[in-house]
């Protein structure tokens, strides 16, 4: 599996009133993703706001280690090799 990467799905649950500085932050965190390596996409709930959903890639797992700082922890999903 010389191609296998590591998905990092965290969900997070904003109040209302921290929605807007939530959303600015997410900047930041794509920024040090970029940084190192890390692809980093963030989606969210399209009628439930305030629900989000993180995606982080990496092609070597310790990479996502950093994102787990905050006490939240995501679950981690294995590429699968398709020949």
């Amino acid at each position: 599996m010389s191609g296998a990467r590591t998905l990092l799905v965290t969900e997070r649950v904003v109040a209302p009133e921290s929605r807007a500085r939530y959303v600015e932050s997410l900047s930041g965190l794509r920024d040090r993703c970029v940084a190192s390596g890390v692809q980093f996409w963030a989606f969210e709930h399209e009628t439930e706001p305030g629900r989000f959903l993180e995606f982080a890639e990496a092609k070597h797992p310790a990479l996502l280690d950093a994102l787990e700082t905050d006490g939240s922890t995501g679950a981690r999903w294995r590429s699968v090799e398709l020949g």
